[in-house]
């Protein structure tokens, strides 16, 4: 067993051996292990899994190498094992292994920028792989022309793909300027590249006859899809904030968003309707963290959207919506039930970068409570 710890020079220095080989691992180095013999031998290691299998790259023994050493080495291996490289390669062979292809960079991107800064870094992955990594994958990042990403975008308007022509500009020249930033580049291809075509705002409101449809689709859902969709329609919420909603965000009746759950990076705190409080309710009796999951990655939230959608069409007999048009049609339906505008603003936690704004700290629950549950009570009348 490995014992863990955070290693510290002077937990080195004191460090003893013990009647049986001992390895340690670094808490605040990922990967960065410690083996301490019976002899007392001590040798620092690097541990990494590369697809299905696991290894062991050695850094050297302690003390002829120290800790800040040994923990850049390992950062450094680190990233090879990221680019899909094994860090045991001797130089040459790792060298041309770890040629900057963009296929190998984008892996990189998502994994050190897109992961630890972005909640829906899945979008972004799907999108860079579907349409740079199809075309420019085994192209060296420094070769990519401003020609190259042209072609890939004009094929997309060509098949009358507008949206998904602007989505990948915006994920590719993301990519390129994280490659400039990290000093990969002098300079990003997808520079003074404008979008290929103007989108219409999207603009779908249901109708109430379709919130019923959709609403009696559930049913026949799984209980977790049939609890999120239903939570969507009765509190106006963000696709992945509701379904990453977790057992510690529930506070009374209460559902607190952090500045670190939300997609505009500030709190928010919704009234919850006695409708959408019954439903938590029901989820709140087992014990994982994240209440809505699929059963099949142990405590990790519910992500199958699209095969969801695929199955509510099926059910509910409408197909030309999106999960988006839910968060629209209530904040439209709230308007109609007499709701004002900024309260609808506060309920839907749309960034307000007004002057006013930054002093107004009151947070309008009860005006937000009256809203919602005014809401819900007229989808009660809607399902029916």
């Amino acid at each position: 067993m490995t014992n863990q710890i955070n290693f510290t020079d002077a937990w080195l220095r004191k460090l003893k051996p013990t009647t049986n080989r001992t390895d340690y691992r670094d808490t605040s180095t990922r990967g960065l292990q410690l083996r301490v013999t019976p002899k007392g031998v001590m040798s620092f290691s690097f541990v990494f899994r590369l697809g299905s299998k696991m290894g062991r790259a050695t850094l050297g023994k302690y003390p002829d190498i120290d800790l800040r050493t040994a923990r850049a080495n390992a950062a450094s291996m680190r990233q090879l094992v990221v680019a899909g490289v094994d860090p045991r390669l001797d130089k040459r062979k790792r060298n041309e292994a770890t040629k900057m292809t963009v296929s190998l960079m984008v892996q990189a991107f998502i994994e050190n920028y897109a992961k630890p800064k972005n909640k829906s870094w899945k979008q972004a992955e799907n999108n860079l792989r579907l349409y740079l990594v199809k075309y420019q994958g085994a192209t060296p990042i420094k070769d990519v022309t401003r020609s190259d990403i042209h072609l890939i975008l004009d094929e997309l308007v060509q098949a009358q793909k507008y949206a998904a022509a602007n989505r990948a500009l915006t994920h590719i020249k993301k990519f390129f300027g994280w490659l400039v930033e990290m000093d990969y580049l002098d300079f990003s291809p997808a520079d003074h590249i404008k979008p290929k075509a103007k989108e219409k705002k999207r603009e779908r409101v249901l109708s109430d006859h379709e919130l019923k449809a959709l609403w009696r689709a559930t049913e026949a859902m799984s209980a977790p899809y049939k609890a999120w969709v239903q939570l969507l329609m009765l509190c106006g919420q963000r696709r992945l904030e509701t379904a990453h909603l977790t057992r510690s965000q529930i506070e009374e009746d209460r559902w607190h968003l952090s500045s670190e759950d939300t997609k505009n990076a500030k709190p928010h705190i919704i009234p919850l309707p006695l409708q959408a409080q019954s439903i938590i309710q029901s989820l709140l009796t087992e014990e994982p963290e994240y209440l809505l999951r699929s059963g099949r990655n142990g405590d990790a939230p519910i992500n199958g959207f699209s095969k969801a959608k695929a199955q509510m069409d099926k059910l509910s007999g409408i197909d030309d919506w999106k999960f988006h048009d839910i968060r629209r049609t209530v904040a439209t339906n709230l308007s109609k039930l007499g709701t004002d505008r900024f309260i609808i603003q506060k309920i839907i936690n749309h960034s307000d970068g007004s002057v006013t704004a930054i002093y107004d700290r009151y947070s309008y629950l009860n005006e937000k409570r009256e809203a919602l549950q005014k809401w819900a009570d007229k989808l009660d009348e809607i399902i029916k």
